[in-house]
């Protein structure tokens, strides 16, 4: 029996999806083979994102790199030593035909090639591509013939990548990314040496200063094979002017997935249809009769993405000021669809919520302005209140949630695939969040006042009115602590008042969230050393010896992780001396600098 594992070291460019392709053709290929995905335990640095490894043993070593693939021998023929080879009868030569082939041989070669095509990075692939071909002739061959496999091409490789990738790419689909942040090569080089291969171009994926400049191949004419169109400004300041007309106003037949960003392009002249993703953000011009237009014309959407459409302001009728504006036929979009909606006029939401169905909701995310009313606004005014079916749905698997409250005068309650972000133009008010957050655990199954929570404070000091309910009423179980230097030193009263109880002993032994397990915080830098190890130093040793800690509002329970960061912007080394006192106070909790496990200097 093959068997074939693959080890994935990242997952930004893998999908389930894919990897549910890739075995299901396998095991059409080859029936009765078994197929393992797992982490990599040593990653080679030949390779960006999976190691493969085939053998014909039951498992294969964890250890194992790619690299070895080619040096694999047949496990079923031991090799004699030299000593016993003087004594050894004469054997019959084993026939090549016999042994085992090389393990890339034994796979299907479509299969091979897809596996290489996903150990490639998405900002490097032709680096990347080149070294898996030093494995060795046959690798190198392969790799050269599947032309598909050159066809990412990335201005962050450069002059050299971008012109190797377009002379190995042959007939093959062309992946096109610019992205001015990353980019080693002339915006205006870049789209030169492309322009040669328009007709083969899939994606066209550019975030630029420049943009405008980047679009002259694509103002009179569609590549015929283009389904990615993404255009972003780096910029999130609105362009009140002219609208861009792409493709010379002619059909877009074949596009699947457009992100326009703070770029004047009007999307009405595309009469975009059939999408399966569509992002806009930022554009002025786009009115909500236009959005829904695209809604309707595409039934098969999985991630629609509004945000910021000032123009997406539904007609309203003289005399009543209502929102004066109905579709055909109701919309059903019954495909599994992400929503994220930011900063939408509230009656283009009521409308969208009231008129388009959707039954296989995934995830939600609501961001917008309210400064009064917010249990009013969000389930009557916005209309979330129809969306209860959807939202229990998408919450009903949750273990845990997460509530951040920011001194930036916003709020964030986030559950499961549900989240809603409140702005407020006169700043945070506890009294505010409060209310959207017993609105929305009175429209949930899900109990949030169990549930394990994750509290977030970004340059935020809470009254200890606030700290308080959250001790008595929740179960926070997680606790970050997050401060900007340019926003004051809120951190420094925050970390005293968790050090100690909310009123002396004998009177009272409550700790404020004493159900805290882990702790982050990037008060390093921010406030002195010694007052960070002295509030772990005091709520490990509060809890040891104390039955039941951390039920009720009594004794904190044990920190199980200690996570520190430097709060500045210039990062120096860690202070050994200072790691050392967090470990020791910390009595057997796992301490984290930087998001590493920290194991001494």
């Amino acid at each position: 029996m093959l068997f074939v594992y693959v080890g994935f070291k990242r997952l930004s460019g893998i999908s389930r999806v894919a990897v549910s392709d890739i075995e299901t053709v396998y095991h059409q290929s080859l029936p009765g083979t078994q197929f393992q995905f797992g982490p990599t335990q040593f990653p080679h640095p030949t390779f960006s994102d999976c190691t493969v490894l085939a053998s014909s043993e039951s498992r294969p070593p964890p250890i194992a790199s790619c690299c070895m693939i080619e040096r694999l021998k047949d496990t079923t023929s031991p090799v004699p030593n030299k000593s016993s080879q003087s004594n050894a009868q004469p054997q019959s030569q084993t026939h090549p035909s016999d042994r085992a082939a090389p393990p890339h041989e034994r796979l299907p070669l479509e299969i091979f090639t897809a596996i290489i095509h996903l150990c490639v990075g998405f900002s490097t692939p032709v680096c990347d591509l080149v070294t898996l071909q030093l494995v060795c002739r046959s690798w190198h061959d392969i790799i050269a013939d599947a032309s598909f496999l050159w066809g990412t091409i990335n201005a962050a490789e450069g002059f050299p990548g971008v012109r190797k990738a377009l002379q190995m790419v042959k007939d093959s689909l062309i992946d096109l990314t610019f992205m001015e942040d990353t980019s080693k090569i002339n915006q205006a080089q870049f789209f030169q040496l492309a322009r040669g291969k328009l007709n083969q171009w899939r994606s066209f994926v550019v975030e630029s200063r420049e943009w405008r400049s980047a679009l002259d191949d694509l103002r009179t004419q569609k590549p015929p094979k283009l389904e990615r169109l993404h255009v972003a400004r780096k910029s999130y300041l609105l362009d009140e002017s002219k609208g861009i007309v792409l493709f010379g106003g002619g059909p877009t037949t074949g596009l699947k997935d457009v992100r326009l960003a703070y770029v004047p392009i009007s999307p009405a002249p595309l009469r975009l249809s059939g999408l399966k993703s569509l992002r806009l953000e930022g554009i002025p011009s786009v009115s909500a009769v236009e959005v829904i237009a695209i809604i309707t014309e595409s039934p098969g959407l999985e991630i629609l993405e509004l945000g910021d459409l000032k123009g997406a302001v539904l007609p309203t009728d003289a005399a009543s000021g209502q929102p004066n504006f109905a579709s055909s036929s109701p919309i059903e979009l019954a495909f599994p669809i992400e929503l994220n909606l930011r900063f939408m006029p509230l009656s283009f939401l009521s409308y969208l919520f009231s008129t388009v169905a959707f039954p296989q909701l995934r995830s939600l995310r609501v961001e917008c302005k309210l400064d009064e009313n917010p249990a009013v606004q969000l389930g009557e005014t916005v209309g979330l209140n129809r969306l209860n079916p959807s939202m229990n749905s998408i919450v009903s698997s949750a273990q845990t949630h997460k509530v951040t409250l920011s001194g930036w005068g916003y709020y964030v309650i986030g559950i499961g695939g549900l989240d809603i972000i409140v702005w407020r133009t006169r700043g945070l008010s506890f009294d505010h969040f409060l209310e959207t957050f017993t609105w929305l655990s009175g429209h949930l199954k899900q109990s949030l006042y169990d549930l394990p929570l994750h509290l977030y404070l970004d340059n935020h000091d809470p009254e200890p009115s606030c700290l308080e309910w959250f001790t008595r009423r929740t179960n926070v179980t997680s606790l970050s602590l997050h401060n900007d230097l340019y926003f004051g030193s809120e951190l420094e009263s925050l970390i005293r008042t968790i050090s100690q109880p909310t009123s002396p002993p004998p009177s009272s032994s409550t700790w404020p969230l004493p159900q805290v397990e882990v702790l982050k915080t990037n008060g390093v830098g921010i406030v002195e050393n010694i007052k960070i190890v002295d509030m772990i130093e005091r709520r490990q040793s509060a809890s040891r010896g104390s039955f039941g800690a951390g039920v009720n509002g009594g004794l904190p329970k044990r920190f199980r992780e200690v996570w520190l960061a430097y709060g500045p912007i210039k990062k120096p080394a860690p202070d050994p001396e200072f790691m050392s006192q967090v470990v020791q106070v910390a009595a057997g909790a796992d301490v984290y600098w930087e998001g590493k496990k920290w194991i001494g200097s």
